[in-house]
């Protein structure tokens, strides 16, 4: 009896933790920032690795938030298989044997540290793409040729563009017209 009867023509949408509302502009500041402080104050060997674990960490934010929707989402463990390799290929200080079957060995682990990169880029742009055209429908388009290209700062650029709008919106529908127009 106390139940709210719902008016004909209103639309509810399900909650969902809000995309991390940070600018594309600011993300890539941050991560030069990160470089250049790490190149000027790291010991040689050093630097690399932290540079690029800072843009590594937006990637767990990221695949941490998307889990957070989805728990079937798997980038998060993609995103760690990477980390931990590039983390591996990173040990400063670490012998590097002129043996070819171990330069064999390790150019095959930095290809495929290069392949779980991918695999992670592009299982992010998959899982977004569900979220936001069948979880959460807001008819988001992310350009392969960008992904490989710009990868987090692009999946930013959109994610902020949802955030504002799912602000403006509260719980609303809308589209976000980001992408292509499609037939």
């Amino acid at each position: 009896m106390d139940q709210l009867a719902e008016q004909p023509g209103t639309e509810t949408r399900a909650v969902y933790p809000p995309p991390p509302s940070v600018q594309w502009i600011t993300l890539l500041g941050a991560e030069v920032f990160v470089a250049v402080v790490a190149f000027l104050l790291l010991p040689r060997g050093y630097e690399g690795l932290v540079a690029n674990l800072a843009l590594d960490a937006w990637a767990v934010y990221l695949c941490l938030w998307l889990h957070k929707l989805n728990p079937e989402f798997m980038s998060i463990y993609w995103c760690s298989a990477f980390i931990v390799l590039q983390i591996a290929f990173s040990v400063p200080g670490a012998p590097i044997p002129l043996n070819s079957g171990f330069t064999v060995f390790f150019a095959s682990l930095a290809l495929f540290d290069l392949v779980l990169w991918l695999v992670t880029i592009y299982l992010i742009r998959a899982e977004l793409h569900f979220h936001y055209n069948v979880s959460e429908p807001v008819g988001l388009y992310l350009n392969g040729v960008m992904t490989f290209f710009f990868s987090f700062l692009y999946f930013q650029y959109h994610l902020y563009k949802i955030a504002e709008l799912s602000k403006r919106n509260g719980s609303k529908p809308f589209y976000y017209q980001g992408g292509p127009s499609l037939p």
